[in-house]
């Protein structure tokens, strides 16, 4: 009888071992392959841990369209024209909240628009400038097409009209100071204009860039200045659980005539100037680890809520053992 105890309380055991102790990382819901250099930096350490993306955008929550209008001046010298890669906005949802829908565009290597932000040199904003310039959907009823494509919310398209009001009552009340901007029709077409001239993924394209590779920033930052001959801002996010920066987002500034100008003096976020050879960088991306450029959305990792380390799966058969002698 004592033997078959102990030979059960070792089956036992041995089975949590297997179980308990394999590493998350090994573990995923899809067998789909990433393609992500296994070799990737690990975290700098200007950079914090986190359990998913620590970053918030400047433009930072759309939550915060409710905000009171800001009593600070309104003048602004640039416009930050931002365009977005998808998949990579999607992955920083899912994992900040892993229920998260996220509707991807039906066209591949297909960059969407974030915002257009006006912003005075070395500071950050304004926002919020006129509260009675209130947004009306159907006002954009001649451009909707347009703008679903190429300016779309990828939660879905219940929220796409909550994305456009959010950038309109924010950003586009500021930008109203040019004649140019000043309606929210112009407003929004501008931003479709920018996006059909400024096409990112042809830019990337023309330099061996492409979804599913590992760049260093120092390439995409001339990949941009050789089709541009302007400065521009790259954003990354960092996924510290796995070590691998994102590409998230590229950044073009313009005057207040509209013309394509270069980006230095802006403040943008967690970006800083990074003086390299032949130019100077605007980044938050590590300019010394690779920069993943995905083409799928990396799979989900099961998240356990406990595990049983296999110390003490060693201390639990010993204390068993002794227990039924």
């Amino acid at each position: 009888m004592r033997s078959q105890r102990f030979l059960f309380v070792a089956i036992l055991a041995c089975f949590l071992a297997t179980i308990k102790c394999t590493p998350l990382s090994d573990i995923s819901d899809s067998d789909e392959s990433t393609s992500v250099d296994e070799k990737a930096q690990k975290r700098p350490d200007d950079y914090s841990e986190f359990d998913g993306f620590p970053f918030r955008d400047d433009d930072e929550s759309l939550l915060d369209s409710s905000r009171e209008m800001s009593v600070e001046d309104h003048n602004w010298d640039v416009l930050i024209f931002t365009q977005q890669w998808p998949v990579t906005t999607c992955y920083h949802w899912r994992e900040d909240k892993p229920d998260q829908e996220c509707s991807l565009p039906q066209k591949k290597e297909f960059w969407t628009i974030h915002g257009i932000w006006p912003t005075k040199l070395n500071q950050i904003g304004p926002s919020f400038c006129n509260n009675s310039a209130t947004f009306d959907p159907n006002k954009l009823h001649p451009i909707e097409d347009q703008l679903e494509t190429f300016w779309p919310d990828l939660k879905g398209m219940d929220s796409t009209e909550w994305l456009w009001r959010h950038e309109w009552q924010k950003h586009g009340t500021c930008a109203m100071l040019v004649e140019e901007l000043d309606s929210e029709l112009k407003y929004f077409e501008q931003g479709i204009t920018w996006r059909e001239k400024y096409i990112m993924s042809r830019i990337l394209d023309a330099s061996d860039i492409h979804p599913d590779s590992n760049n260093t920033v120092a390439a995409i930052y001339n990949a941009i200045v050789k089709a541009l001959g302007k400065n521009p801002s790259i954003h990354c996010l960092y996924d510290g659980k796995h070590g691998i920066s994102y590409l998230s987002e590229i950044r073009l500034c313009f005057s207040k005539s509209l013309e394509l100008i270069d980006c230095d003096g802006v403040k943008q976020g967690d970006a800083v100037p990074v003086g390299v050879p032949g130019g100077t960088i605007i980044t938050n991306c590590h300019i010394g680890s690779l920069v993943h450029y995905p083409s799928l959305v990396p799979p989900l990792q099961r998240k356990s809520h406990w595990k049983l380390p296999l110390v003490n799966v060693y201390k639990l058969l010993q204390f068993l053992m002794w227990f039924t002698l």
